[in-house]
């Protein structure tokens, strides 16, 4: 399997490759296999170099990437007892009837799953009804350290580049490869395979492959993984009631914050909606996560300060407030205690997260795996807010 290629292998169903870390922690030791980066402690091992392991049997039935790359890695996680990361892609057109996009489906249609020539011929198809397709494969990793530290991701990062799909195969092929047949570079117009290596100084196809994005991720989580040993994440207790007010009040502009009231409402009545990142070395409480459950889909105002909303039964979660102080910013903290949150609500049965951000923030949440569904009802604060969604 490719491990890091945006071009997934289509003979793999769409995966980008299942691996065991081996995570020594000791840099002196690491043996660092690109493209990941160096220094980190880490090693990679296939899953055909643990020899005669038994793994179980993964129906990859998601509907994203992420939901794919999720279950494969908790499934390995539960079997094998060590860190493992999974991958998993799907391919997606521009300007295309949802019945015609691929996503995770690249090589089943209908159900039935395509030879090699099929799925040429499918796709050719599908471009002459289109009059060409442009497209990109969207990549998604999951990663489990143990049973505390798991991480996702499915980040424009992690996209790769935009490529064109004709209607006419090119004559070379190469097995488990079809669409190769028919991708052309956008900006010449040329077969993929008519771009020679020695002109362009690469592998033309490779300018398909994610070269940043896992490498950045494995970064950014190893970096807050050493940082996060400094905290403590758990359910804010009621005598922390003031601490959750005084963050609210001072991470938040006047026209913004909730009112104590309602955010002592919400420590008496919903802590365990409450997600609260303690230092462990002074007891304070460095950053919070908050929110109210439902079985409501839409965001309204209503939710920050009507406590009688709340519906310890909801699927949903709708998200009123993160929060870190001023002093511990730039550590991860912020994404520490969304990726917490998550874990939590989904172990206790909850589908999806809702939000609402201003502007400036949509870049911050769609990193943490929230779309950005357009401008909100939202009036809160007289801003001009948009709905974010996150499934978990």
């Amino acid at each position: 399997m490719q491990a890091f290629s945006g071009r997934a292998p289509e003979n793999e169903t769409g995966d980008l490759g299942d691996e065991i870390i081996v995570w020594n922690r000791q840099p002196g030791k690491t043996r660092c296999d690109a493209p990941l980066p160096c220094g980190l402690g880490i090693e990679l091992i296939g899953l055909k170099d643990l020899g005669e392991v038994r793994l179980p049997e993964i129906i990859e039935d998601g509907k994203t990437p992420l939901e794919n790359a999720r279950k494969k890695a908790e499934a390995y996680f539960e079997a094998l007892h060590m860190p493992v990361f999974s991958c998993d892609s799907g391919l997606y057109f521009d300007d295309v009837a949802e019945e015609d996009q691929p996503g995770v489906h690249v090589r089943t249609v209908n159900g039935k799953y395509l030879s090699d020539e099929e799925m040429t011929a499918h796709y050719a198809n599908l471009a002459k009804k289109y009059g060409g397709l442009t497209g990109h494969y969207q990549n998604a990793i999951s990663l489990i350290l143990d049973e505390t530290h798991r991480y996702d991701a499915m980040e424009p990062s992690m996209k790769s580049a935009s490529f064109g799909l004709v209607g006419t195969p090119h004559p070379k092929s190469k097995k488990g490869f079809p669409l190769d047949r028919l991708s052309i570079d956008l900006q010449t117009g040329k077969y993929y395979y008519d771009r020679k290596e020695k002109e362009t100084g690469f592998d033309p196809l490779d300018q398909l492959a994610v070269e940043s994005g896992f490498p950045q991720f494995f970064e950014r989580v190893m970096k807050e993984y050493n940082r996060m040993e400094r905290y403590e994440f758990r359910t804010i207790r009621q005598e922390e009631m003031e601490q959750g007010v005084a963050i609210e009040l001072a991470c938040f502009p006047p026209n913004e914050a909730c009112s104590e009231k309602s955010m002592r409402e919400r420590v008496q009545y919903a802590p365990e909606l409450f997600l609260a990142a303690v230092d462990k070395e002074t007891g304070k409480i460095a950053g919070t996560l908050n929110g109210l459950a439902t079985n409501e889909t839409k965001f309204r105002d209503a939710f920050f300060d009507e406590i009688s909303l709340y519906d310890p039964e909801g699927e949903n979660v709708m998200l009123l407030g993160l929060s870190v102080l001023p002093e511990y910013r730039g550590q991860g903290i912020a994404r520490a205690l969304m990726e917490g949150y998550c874990r939590r609500e989904r172990k206790n049965g909850r589908k999806r997260l809702i939000l609402t951000c201003l502007q400036d923030k949509v870049e911050m949440y769609q990193k943490m795996n929230f779309h950005d569904d357009g401008i909100s009802a939202s009036t809160w604060g007289g801003e001009a807010w948009h709905d974010m969604t996150r499934d978990i």
